[in-house]
């Protein structure tokens, strides 16, 4: 099965690009818009120097907000983990009981 990539036009920070993505093009203008957003955040003079620097500044924003994430979701799989393990116990406790008055 192949996967169908899609060719989207976005705008960022007034440049026009064409991006192919596998995903629906509305997600693809949600990132731009977001990445769009991030960059406007960074500081830059308008020239293509700046931009770059913008572009560069931007990703590592975001690169570190991902990492945030990644590390919570983590930290979330480890008490989910913890929290199974004990339901998992007070389960085999509860069967232990009704299993010795049968």
């Amino acid at each position: 099965m192949s996967i169908s990539t899609e060719s989207v036009r976005v705008v960022i920070l007034g440049d026009e690009y064409t991006v192919k993505s596998d995903t629906n093009a509305e997600t693809t203008r949600k990132v731009a818009d977001f990445v769009g957003k991030k960059m406007a955040e960074a500081p830059h003079n308008g020239s293509s120097r700046d931009k770059l620097k913008s572009a560069i500044l931007s990703s590592m924003n975001i690169a570190g907000e991902l990492f945030e994430y990644q590390a919570r979701c983590e930290k979330n799989d480890e008490v989910l983990s913890e929290l199974q393990d004990r339901v998992a116990s007070i389960v085999g406790r509860i069967d232990d009981v009704l299993n010795t008055h049968d």
